[in-house]
């Protein structure tokens, strides 16, 4: 069921010129151009910690934009411990991998997400709230297509600066995503912040969980949760990680 897992980071990671819907309103699309812009300066800049825990288990982390491509991300522990040399030489290559499957590669402020529509439902002193329709980006595939037509949600930006807060989708229907598969719920959450007080706006936590049937026979549910931490400006810090990534 690891599709299902990832399912919701799939759909994010959708980067294209999109179709041509009403666009979104201004505060949220400068929103998302502080995301566009975080997402870049942290792959690019900034070394920080990745924790991610699932029904499968929980492995840590580390991100180094000044090592060389391939060991930029390092395993530092799997289940709370550092990993064996076994575990070492099994998922040297797959780090990287492994921290996009868990929601790192997530792309918010592209494809998707900006070909959504929006309508502001709420506004606070600190913040405004927009009910989000998602629609799939051009050239997006059919599973994604499939998915995001069953969901909605809500996007929170800050009042004062429009800085995004927080992402939400939920499904507003049960829906089976392939043969003998019914997802009856289906959530994901995505929280952001600014680094350093004036700093680029990134990804600090996701949790995406997911429920249903398979076959009508035996029930299925998976949660996984990754939180960023540790930040620090690339030219100040050193990786932390025990193993190759």
């Amino acid at each position: 069921m690891k599709w299902l897992v990832c399912a919701s980071a799939a759909a994010l990671a959708m980067v294209s010129a999109g179709v041509a819907w009403a666009a979104p309103p201004p505060p949220v699309q400068a929103a998302l151009s502080m995301l566009r812009l975080g997402a870049s300066e942290l792959a690019s800049r900034w070394s920080y910690e990745e924790a991610i825990k699932s029904s499968q288990g929980s492995m840590r982390l580390a991100y180094h934009p000044g090592n060389k491509a391939g060991a930029r991300w390092q395993i530092m522990t799997i289940d709370g411990k550092p990993p064996s040399e076994a575990q070492q030489a099994r998922l040297a290559g797959r780090a990287a991998e492994t921290a996009k499957e868990a929601g790192q590669g997530l792309e918010i402020g592209s494809g998707w997400l900006r070909e959504s529509d929006y309508r502001l439902v709420k506004t606070t002193d600190d913040t405004l709230v927009y009910q989000l329709r998602p629609r799939p980006a051009e050239g997006a595939d059919a599973a994604t297509a499939k998915l995001l037509s069953h969901l909605a949600g809500e996007f929170v930006i800050a009042r004062d600066g429009h800085r995004p807060l927080s992402l939400r989708l939920d499904n507003f229907e049960a829906f089976s995503p392939r043969f003998g598969v019914k997802v009856t719920a289906f959530k994901f959450l995505v929280q952001f912040k600014r680094l350093n007080g004036t700093g680029p706006v990134v990804v600090s936590r996701t949790i995406n969980s997911v429920s249903g049937e398979i076959f009508w026979l035996k029930d299925f549910k998976n949660r996984t949760e990754v939180v960023l931490s540790h930040f620090a400006p690339a030219a100040t810090s050193a990786p932390s990680a025990q193993s190759g990534g």
